[in-house]
C-alpha cells in the first residue's frame, strides 16, 4: 500500500480539517515512516473500522529473512496507545490481543494479526452478548494496579460533562428527553458508585472482539478502574439497526422490551445489578452520539441518539 493512499485515508476522516487535528495530520507521514523503519514494516492494507487514525495491516521483516503478519496502531483522535499497551502487556494474550512491541515516543503499537470481528461472524446480538460476557470475565481478572487510576465516580462525572456540553443541534427539543435522562443517570451513578471496582475494558463491543484460533479476544482496551456494570452497559450500548427493525416490525416499544430482556440476561450471567447496567448503557449511548457528532459523523450521531430515545425508560 502506497504512502499516498494511507495519507488519503487520514485526510478523508471527517475530523481531518478541524483545527485541533492540524498537527496530527501534518505529522502523520513522519511518524509512520519512523515506526516503519524501526520495526522493518511493509504496509499491506488498512482496516476500515474506527474513527481515529487508520489501523494498518503490515508485514514485519521479510528482507532476506522470515516475515510475520501484524497490525500497526498509532494514537490520535481519541486513541491513546500507552495505557492500551500497559493493559495488553499485563494480559499476556489472556482474553486480549497480544502486544508484539510498543514505541511510546511515537505513540505506536505493533499487535498480532487476528481474524474477523465478532460482529462479522456472529450477527445475532444475543449471541454476541454471551461471547462478550465471557471475555469481560477474563478482562476483569487483571490486577487493579495496571488500570488507570480513576476515582469511583470519575467516569460518571466525565460523561456528565459531555452531556452538559452537548452542541446546540444535539440539545434541541428533539433530543431533550434523552439528554435530560442521561444527566439524571450520570448524577445518580456519580453519587453512589458500586463498591466493586475492576480494570474495565471500556469499549467492549462486537467489533472490538476478534477471532483467534477458534475463539475471540478483545482489542483496544481503555483499561481504567471502574465498576463492572459500566463495561456491561457498553456491551448493550449498540444494536441500533436491530432495535430499528423491531420497532418497524412489531411497533413502538418492541425495541425497548427487547433491550430490557437483554439487560436482565447479561445481569444474571455476570451477577450484576440490571438497573446500573441499563443506566450506563443509556449514558454511553447518548455520549457516543455526542462524541461522533463532534468528530463530524453526523448520520452516525443521529442514529445513536435515535436509539437512545427508543429504549428510553
Amino acid at each position: 500500500m502506497r504512502e499516498a493512499e494511507i495519507l488519503a485515508l487520514v485526510q478523508e476522516r471527517p475530523w481531518a480539517a478541524a483545527p485541533w487535528a492540524q498537527d496530527l495530520v501534518t505529522e502523520f507521514p513522519a511518524r509512520l515512516q519512523a515506526v516503519r523503519e524501526r520495526w522493518d514494516l511493509t504496509v499491506t492494507g488498512a482496516l476500515p473500522a474506527g474513527a481515529g487514525l487508520p489501523v494498518l495491516e503490515v508485514l514485519q521483516g521479510g528482507a532476506g529473512g522470515r516475515s510475520r503478519r501484524a497490525v500497526l496502531k498509532l494514537d490520535g483522535a481519541g486513541a491513546g496507545v500507552d495505557q492500551q499497551a500497559r493493559i495488553l502487556e499485563a494480559a499476556e494474550g489472556h482474553g486480549y490481543v497480544r502486544l508484539l512491541d510498543h514505541d511510546p515516543a511515537r505513540g505506536a503499537m505493533l499487535l498480532e494479526r487476528l481474524g474477523p470481528t465478532l460482529a462479522e461472524t456472529t450477527p445475532d446480538p444475543v449471541a454476541q452478548t454471551d461471547v462478550l460476557a465471557g471475555l469481560l470475565e477474563q478482562a476483569w481478572e487483571l490486577p487493579l494496579e495496571v488500570g488507570a487510576s480513576f476515582a469511583p465516580d470519575q467516569k460518571a462525572r466525565s460523561l456528565l460533562e459531555l452531556v452538559e456540553a452537548a452542541p446546540d443541534q444535539v440539545a434541541s427539543s428533539r433530543h431533550g428527553a434523552v439528554l435530560s435522562r442521561a444527566r439524571e443517570l450520570a448524577l445518580s451513578l456519580a453519587a453512589s458508585p458500586a463498591p466493586r471496582q475492576v480494570v474495565v475494558h471500556g469499549d467492549p463491543h462486537a467489533s472490538n472482539a476478534l477471532a483467534r484460533e477458534g475463539a475471540q479476544v478483545l482489542i483496544d482496551p481503555d483499561g481504567f478502574r471502574c465498576e463492572p456494570e459500566y463495561d456491561a452497559g457498553v456491551v448493550l450500548r449498540d444494536h441500533q439497526q436491530w432495535i430499528d427493525d423491531l420497532e418497524r416490525a412489531e411497533g413502538a416499544g418492541a425495541g425497548r422490551r427487547w433491550h430490557t430482556e437483554l439487560v436482565g440476561r447479561l445481569a444474571r450471567r455476570l451477577e450484576l445489578e440490571p438497573e446500573r447496567i441499563a443506566a450506563w448503557a443509556h449514558l454511553e449511548r447518548v455520549t457516543t452520539g455526542i462524541h461522533l457528532g463532534r468528530l463530524g459523523y453526523a448520520e452516525e450521531s443521529e442514529a445513536w441518539l435515535r436509539t437512545a430515545a427508543r429504549v428510553l425508560t
